[in-house]
């Protein structure tokens, strides 16, 4: 851990320098750098203060696993905000609840969820939205490809004063983010909300400090066998969840190594995606894993680049399941060659 207490985006930094050309992210074919990604964070982080966010204001981030959670989640802590990630998939009296209950008054959404923004805008304090789509950081020939064979979820949206287009503002405002004094200890990296399963969600703060402590221990499991620059991670969790959050920032960006980003938990994108990047970690929930290994394809795909797999978000079964006799742990070695498994505490 850090001799002293730092922010969340000091680590990644320190990879960015050592490894400002290595690929960072990979996302439907697009691959970012760690120079490239860093510079779209500050961007990201320009034009929200020139939008008059103000550090302590709170950024409702209303998306699946893209490129731009990563820049509005890192963005908006380099604009001293506070990001507030949540589900894509959250309804109208949802997301007006959380708006209210944080005061967020800016709120970065797909163009598909827009509606739900637009619905519930008035009975809060919203003041701008920042609209992008699935395939908004893509090439041209990439987006073009989608919309003809209709492969992109689509929504509308319309013009306004105080709505905005993610790539617009990445475009117009320079990477050069206001200088913002933050206390680690007592700053907070985000507010992240429960599933309200016995009531309301309540928001659950986390100081820069508490993050980095977290993603510190993350890295700590890793110590020894996860080579910096060198490994290639799936990322099929939600963004949104903490453990994706922590692993992502201890086992890849603070290290150098590659994310491939997945946008949805597709079992036969994952295993190609696998074969295709020579993917070395992976991490999945029990009912993922029991997907995968359920899949009536999952032996036409080369994972012998696979070393090591984590769970979590659930208890690891013990009992037997339908691919055979043996038991889940035992199955889930199908995965790795050799077999190694991790299950984080």
């Amino acid at each position: 851990m850090p001799q002293t207490p730092e922010l969340v985006i000091s680590a990644f930094d320190r990879a960015c320098e050592k490894y400002s050309e290595r690929t960072a992210v990979i996302f439907l074919g697009e691959r970012y750098s760690y120079r490239r990604l860093r510079e779209l964070m500050d961007r990201f982080a320009t034009a929200l203060h020139s939008l008059g966010v103000t550090p302590g204001e709170k950024v409702l981030i209303y998306l699946p696993n893209l490129p731009q959670f990563l820049i509005a989640y890192l963005g908006a802590q380099i604009a001293g905000a506070i990001p507030v990630p949540v589900s894509p998939i959250y309804t109208p009296s949802e997301i007006k609840y959380l708006l209210n209950d944080t005061e967020a008054r800016t709120v970065v959404c797909l163009d598909t969820n827009y509606r739900y923004v637009k619905e519930v805008g008035p009975e809060t304090g919203v003041k701008r939205v920042i609209v992008t789509t699935y395939d908004e950081m893509l090439p041209a020939y990439k987006r073009l490809f989608g919309l003809m064979f209709d492969l992109v979820p689509r929504g509308a949206t319309e013009k306004g004063a105080n709505l905005y287009s993610f790539a617009s503002l990445l475009k117009q405002y320079p990477s050069r983010p206001p200088k913002v004094e933050l206390d680690p200890a007592k700053a907070l990296c985000y507010i992240l909300y429960t599933g309200g399963t016995t009531g309301f969600p309540k928001g659950c703060v986390m100081t820069h400090a508490g993050m980095v402590s977290f993603v510190e221990e993350i890295r700590a499991v890793g110590d020894g066998f996860i080579k910096d620059g060198e490994e290639v991670f799936i990322m099929v969790n939600p963004l949104f969840h903490q453990l994706a959050q922590g692993v992502l920032l201890g086992m890849v960006l603070s290290r150098g190594n590659t994310c491939v980003l997945m946008p949805m938990p597709q079992v036969d994108a994952i295993l190609d995606a696998i074969e295709r990047y020579k993917a070395t970690l992976f991490l999945g929930a029990p009912t993922l894993y029991r997907m995968i290994l359920e899949n009536d394809r999952l032996d036409m795909f080369d994972l012998s680049s696979l070393k090591y797999c984590w769970s979590g978000g659930d208890v690891l079964p013990l009992e037997p399941c339908s691919a055979g006799n043996n038991s889940w742990a035992s199955q889930y070695f199908r995965l790795t060659a050799p077999p190694r498994w991790v299950s984080p505490a």
